[in-house]
């Protein structure tokens, strides 16, 4: 076959020529009749020119260019053919105008710019033909257009057709006066604050523009808000004024001197104006002020503030959070977080010692609930804010806080009891006023609760019971009611009628109390006291294996004497006896009461454990269950699984409060009749022991084989935890799961780590490595050397390297995996296989036992002594699965 006259007429079969039999010449034939052979040329006989020369005949040819033969001119011819080949152009080389050339004969190539050459594309001598036909292809592409008077109007007539366009205006367009005018007539600027800044000399006016909402990823019943926010600066008051056409309700303008302004001129209703200022202008009312501290004067709970154990005024609430938020969507703990006793009355006349305005009490109550929550940092994902009582004695103080708290925290996780102060009012009975805080709570969407039972229901439905409800129901009702809850919370007053020193009888709770003699008042508080605990006592035998916090004003014992129950939370506040204690006993917290004289306002917190077990009121024994309740059960325990066998008999075995599942079934068509398995999440395991029979023989052997787990795992989950908490002390994750322990942060949209450490359980080694599946990774012959790899674990590398550099008696001793030893200067080596998750599936399966009292893998030899005492010792922790009793990984 003559190879040149084919060529000439399919210039493709190049491919057929072996390489090294290639020419120059039967190259460039090829090319000159299809220059898409150039992907097939040797590149023993390639050039530039001949590139070039196959660009200029068919711009797709440049897809084959190399890129040491890549050419300016080639580009700008390649993108002249087809714009799609911006994408194939290095970075070095798209240019501004082979960009600009691009987007105009397609302007989705604009994908292909960087990000920051996007905002040099586009500017003053830009056809707005081209900003238009690039914003009508994405919307989102409006961020980088100029700030000029025809892309202005451009971007009002994109809101009347979708006003959410708005969001992605640039900066400067945003703040734009046609803009914002355009906006204000559509009713869509919330000014959020207006306030003068005294180090800039400027009035502002923070604007939110609400441009539309949808549902939030992590709940789809809730709505998340689309908004952006703008500042305006003003350097006269006149404009500002203006601006805000006349209403400066809310503005905070106490820095501002207000020189050679006539006040009797503006309309100030509602501004917070330094009362010096209004007083000099003839324009102070003291009337308000003295109204609140005449309220105080009759205040007959002062004798408990001189005994408050106070929190110091230097106290640093903790954070629970790390700047970077790490942990901020972590779903398997609840953070809640609680204070009590803010006495707003109290703080306003401790702040404003003579004189203060109407206005300047409201703006430093609004800060005082800005400032609680500010002192946690960075709020967690599904938090709850309990607040147990005596935020105030004036219900228009309760009003504006509660008012600002929940633009900060979502209503729906507040849980507010009232204490005796919320009571005070003279004018009204203690009913009524709890129906007012009712109403008032409910229309904000906080929770109240008084003599009333709480419950989240598969931590999304919350369910309120009425002490009515609750007398109603039996025992078993409320158990049914709460056996998906992991939020139980009873809350209410309590009262104090079993205080023999500190009672109604020399404490005020209000109308109701204070029209009675002494006595009477005692009798009453007596009575509201064995009211309350009567809703305990049904709720404590009913739940008394639950975890459920009681939310109450004044201490258990002022209203119970009986011992506290060790699976519960109790709160208090009232006493201003600042306290807490976490024992085997009781655990209580009543350690953030503010009082009437702590400068401080802040929030401390706990963390409860986000599971729930529905099972928790079986007794002991083997019980047959359904598919839907063993997937409830996975459920409650945060355990992730796919289970659709729809066929089989499944058993519940039960023995103190330790669960093994089994399912008696045939495993597939070809089996020769039903056997046990044991139910490893959504996967089944084979027994030994698989007769209907043996159902007793696992139960009666249930507790021995949980405890020599517990003996197995005890020495290496100790070892596993040290390198743990130095992970988080470097500021990683350090989260474990089986043999694996988390090394760096995970982002909040993926949620899991892509670097390790596999702490060996046969002889006890760290293997550091890097994956991002299990089928292989890249493995390090040491931790410094994994953290210099990635730039997420960039903050840990520096602070590893500062330790290191400290001291080395910071730093833990760790032995690595011998293989590092033959890598003599390599820092990694890639590697392929499951061995590491094969152990690690091993411990994690042996680690259900001891953190979710699961057991998930059964080995007959785990009931010998000498079987396990082998194992500790030798460390041959493999041994304890027989592989031929594992069925395939696959969720059935």
């Amino acid at each position: 076959m003559d190879i040149t006259k084919e060529l000439k007429k399919d210039g493709m079969l190049l491919k057929k020529i072996p390489k090294k039999e290639q020419t120059i010449d039967i190259c460039k034939m090829a090319i000159r009749q299809n220059p898409l052979a150039l992907q097939f040329v040797s590149r023993k006989c390639l050039d530039s020119k001949m590139c070039l020369a196959a660009v200029k005949k068919d711009g797709q040819a440049f897809r084959y260019v190399p890129s040491q033969f890549i050419t300016r001119k080639m580009c700008e011819l390649a993108v002249e053919a087809d714009p799609e080949l911006l994408n194939n152009v290095p970075e070095n080389f798209r240019t501004l105008r082979i960009c600009i050339n691009a987007i105009k004969k397609d302007v989705s190539t604009l994908s292909y710019v960087s990000r920051e050459k996007r905002y040099e594309l586009f500017d003053n001598n830009t056809e707005i033909d081209l900003i238009k036909k690039v914003v009508e292809h994405n919307s989102k592409w409006l961020m980088y257009m100029p700030n000029r008077p025809d892309v202005r109007a451009f971007c009002i007539s994109c809101m009347e057709e979708d006003f959410s366009v708005a969001q992605y205006m640039p900066e400067q367009i945003k703040i734009a006066d046609d803009i914002l005018n355009y906006q204000k007539t559509k009713g869509k600027l919330h000014f959020i604050h207006k306030y003068y800044n005294s180090e800039e000399g400027k009035f502002c006016v923070k604007i939110k523009v609400v441009c539309g909402q949808h549902a939030s990823i992590f709940d789809e019943n809730e709505m998340i808000e689309e908004s952006y926010c703008v500042v305006m600066e003003f350097g006269d008051f006149d404009k500002f004024y203006s601006f805000l056409d006349g209403d400066l309700f809310d503005a905070e303008l106490r820095n501002f001197d207000f020189k050679g302004i006539d006040l009797k001129q503006y309309n100030i209703d509602g501004a917070t104006i330094n009362s010096e200022i209004l007083q000099l202008q003839g324009l102070y009312d003291g009337t308000y002020f003295s109204s609140i501290k005449k309220i105080l004067e009759t205040d007959s709970d002062e004798f408990m503030g001189s005994n408050e154990i106070m929190i110091p005024n230097e106290f640093c609430y903790p954070k629970p959070i790390d700047d970077d938020e790490h942990e901020r969507f972590d779903i398997s703990h609840i953070p809640f977080f609680y204070i009590s006793d803010i006495h707003l009355a109290h703080r306003v006349c401790n702040k404003f010692k003579d004189k203060a305005t109407k206005e300047e009490i409201r703006s430093y109550i609004k800060y005082l609930a800005r400032s609680m929550v500010s002192s946690i940092g960075t709020r967690p994902y599904n938090s709850y804010l309990l607040i147990a009582g005596d935020t105030s004695s004036i219900f228009e103080f309760a009003a504006i806080f509660y008012n600002e708290l929940i633009q900060w925290w979502n209503p729906n996780q507040i849980v507010v009891v009232p204490g005796n102060h919320e009571l005070w009012d003279p004018c009204i009975d203690m009913e009524d006023n709890i129906e007012i805080y009712r109403k008032f709570f409910d229309d904000l969407g906080i929770i109240f609760l008084q003599n009333d039972l709480m419950c989240v229901e598969d931590r999304k439905k919350c369910e309120i019971f009425s002490e009515v409800e609750i007398l109603k129901m039996s025992e078993e009702e409320i158990r049914s009611k709460s056996q998906c809850c992991s939020v139980i919370i009873l809350g209410g007053i309590g009262f104090s009628g079993l205080n023999e020193k500190f009672n109604a009888s020399n404490i005020r709770y209000g109308k109701s109390f204070d029209e009675l003699s002494r006595e009477a008042a005692l009798r009453k508080d007596i009575q509201e006291a064995i009211r309350f605990n009567t809703i305990y006592t049904k709720i404590l035998k009913s739940l008394d294996k639950s975890r459920v916090i009681v939310l109450t004003h004044v201490k258990k014992g002022d209203w119970n004497t009986e011992p506290h129950n060790p699976y519960w939370i109790y709160l208090n506040g009232h006493n201003h006896q600042n306290f807490y204690e976490v024992s085997d006993r009781r655990t209580i917290y009543a350690d953030n009461q503010i009082g009437y004289r702590t400068k401080n306002i802040g929030l401390k917190y706990f963390y409860c454990d986000n599971n729930y077990d529905i099972f928790a009121y079986y007794q002991d024994g083997i019980h047959e269950i359904t598919r839907e309740q063993y997937i409830d059960f996975n459920r409650g325990k945060l355990v992730s699984m796919s289970f659709k066998r729809e066929d089989g008999t499944i058993y519940m075995l039960k023995r103190n409060s330790i669960y093994l599942f089994l399912i008696y079934c045939e495993y597939s068509k070809r089996s020769r009749g039903k056997s046990l398995y044991l139910m490893n999440g959504g996967k089944l395991g084979r027994l030994g022991r698989n007769r209907i029979e043996d159902l007793a023989y696992y139960y009666d052997n249930l507790k021995k084989y949980v405890e020599n787990v517990n003996q197995l795992l005890y020495r290496y989950v100790g070892d596993q935890q040290r390198i743990s908490e130095f992970i988080k002390h470097l500021g990683g994750s350090g989260k474990i799961h089986g043999c694996i322990v988390d090394v760096e942060r995970p982002n909040e949209l993926e949620g899991f780590s892509y670097c390790h450490l596999f702490v060996n359980p046969i002889d006890g080694k760290v293997t550091p490595y890097f994956a991002y599946d299990v089928k292989s990774r890249i493995v390090y012959k040491d931790f410094k050397a994994l953290l210099q790899a990635h730039d997420s674990c960039k903050l840990m590398a520096n602070n590893y390297l500062r330790l290191e550099k400290e001291s080395v008696h910071n730093l833990p001793t760790i032995q690595y995996s011998g293989q590092m030893e033959e890598w003599e200067n390599e820092d990694s080596m890639y590697d392929e296989g499951g061995y590491l998750y094969k152990i690690s599936r091993i411990i994690k399966s042996l680690q259900y036992c001891a953190e979710k009292n699961i057991v998930r893998l059964w080995n007959e030899e785990l009931l010998n002594y000498d079987f396990v005492n082998r194992i500790k010792q030798s460390n041959k922790i493999d041994e304890i699965v027989d592989d031929r009793l594992m069925i395939d990984e696959k969720s059935i």
